[in-house]
């Protein structure tokens, strides 16, 4: 049974096994999911469900959008939301991109469903 008080992930990912995973991973821990394959979706899923929604799994390379860009536009519908950055390379380009942004979390690519579970707890522990 999913627990309402943890509220709702928001999960944007443009490969689809991706977010199958995180979709199941996160259900283990009575999380709702919310799906989007790419930045215009994850901006009309967020305007429609911001009130239960309270993290966002985002993709820092989608194929029609930069991460830093979506989260702009994210952190600017929920200013509140818990941003997790994933990507399979954090390297020092991934972090320039970010600059000042607050993220929640870093997840690399590929993850561990223990490591996913142990940030995301961490992370939205952090931001409330």
């Amino acid at each position: 049974m999913q627990s309402a008080e943890k509220g709702a992930i928001l999960i944007v990912d443009d490969e689809e096994g991706i977010r199958a995973v995180l979709q199941a991973i996160l259900g283990t821990i009575d999380f709702k999911t919310f799906e989007a394959a790419d930045a215009r979706s994850a901006v009309q899923i967020l305007s429609t469900h911001k009130d239960s929604i309270v993290g966002c799994m985002l993709d820092m390379n989608l194929e029609d959008s930069f991460g830093e860009d979506l989260y702009d536009k994210l952190r600017a519908i929920s200013p509140d939301l818990s941003v997790f950055a994933m990507s399979g390379i954090f390297g020092e380009e991934i972090k320039e991109r970010l600059g000042s942004r607050e993220v929640a979390g870093l997840i690399p690519k590929p993850f561990s469903a223990g490591e996913l579970i142990a940030t995301v707890q961490a992370g939205l522990e952090k931001q409330s």
